[in-house]
């Protein structure tokens, strides 16, 4: 089992560490809990909480938008030449 602190720093297929990566699995976590989380409502009282259901075209499109930048990051890294592979 991995200790704790190694998911905070997260790694490339490479072994290097990856701030990227970190950013974009929390990201990705996050709008996936959104995406499951839809269409819940509850009320407390006077208070009345809704999460609007989400059409999964829209989830795609941003989880899509998200990866992009992980890819991205990869596709810029070999182009430059700093890649060792």
């Amino acid at each position: 089992m991995m200790p704790w602190g190694s998911f905070f720093h997260p790694r490339d297929s490479k072994g290097r560490e990856s701030r990227t990566l970190w950013f974009v699995a929390v990201t990705w976590l996050i709008m996936t809990a959104r995406f499951v989380a839809g269409g819940i409502e509850f009320s407390l009282g006077p208070v009345h909480w809704a999460i609007q259901p989400s059409m999964v075209m829209d989830y795609g499109g941003s989880v899509a938008a998200i990866l992009a930048v992980w890819v991205a990051r990869d596709w810029s890294v070999k182009r430059e030449g700093v890649s060792d592979g």
